[in-house]
């Protein structure tokens, strides 16, 4: 059977006296059939009027139909018990839906209990960090201290080489005077 798709989700709503969020949920959880027409949901009639049933036979209390019907017992009873089976299945209808909306519920709250302990990782790791102002100020105390170093190397590899020069030339004015000195004495 084709079912006619010309009713808007607002109007739905307000024929079930539900929100539109309750229709989008229904229509999510296969509830209710739709078509999307140039952006706009339109769900069919005919399963708004079945869903209104639903509704109405819940809303219905079954001693009101007992009192108000004039049938015979047999026959009372019968249709009681028809009602009260209607009445059985709508309510475990609710039932699975609010059960779906506790794993829903639970699901999320999992999520949310294990971002918490993340969360708290992360902050024990951050206590043990060095916080970046003081890491920037060691960072420039250690350039700065390098940059002495480096100075002091320069400095000190100056001096090596003018100790080595002199000594290369008190060695050589040595050599020169050891060798006039021989030079002397074997003249003399």
């Amino acid at each position: 059977m084709s079912k006619t798709y010309n009713i808007t989700r607002q109007t739905a709503a307000k024929q079930l006296w539900v929100s539109t969020r309750t229709i989008d949920r229904y229509i999510k959880n296969g509830k209710l059939s739709y078509k999307k027409i140039a952006n706009k949901v339109i769900v069919a009639q005919e399963e708004i009027d079945l869903l209104g049933k639903d509704f109405a036979a819940l809303r219905q209390e079954p001693t009101t139909e007992l009192v108000s019907n004039s049938k015979p017992a047999r026959t009372l009873s019968t249709q009681h018990d028809t009602s009260l089976d209607a009445i059985d299945q709508k309510i475990d209808k609710f039932f699975l839906v609010f059960k779906e909306k506790d794993k829903m519920i639970e699901d999320k709250n999992k999520v949310i209990f294990m971002l918490q302990q993340r969360v708290g990782e992360l902050e024990t790791k951050i206590q043990h960090m060095i916080a970046l102002p003081d890491y920037n100020k060691e960072k420039q105390a250690a350039l700065i201290e390098k940059e002495k170093l480096e100075y002091k190397l320069t400095e000190l590899k100056g001096w090596l080489k003018s100790e080595k020069l002199k000594n290369i030339v008190y060695l050589g004015l040595s050599l020169l005077f050891i060798f006039i000195a021989i030079l002397f004495m074997t003249q003399s």
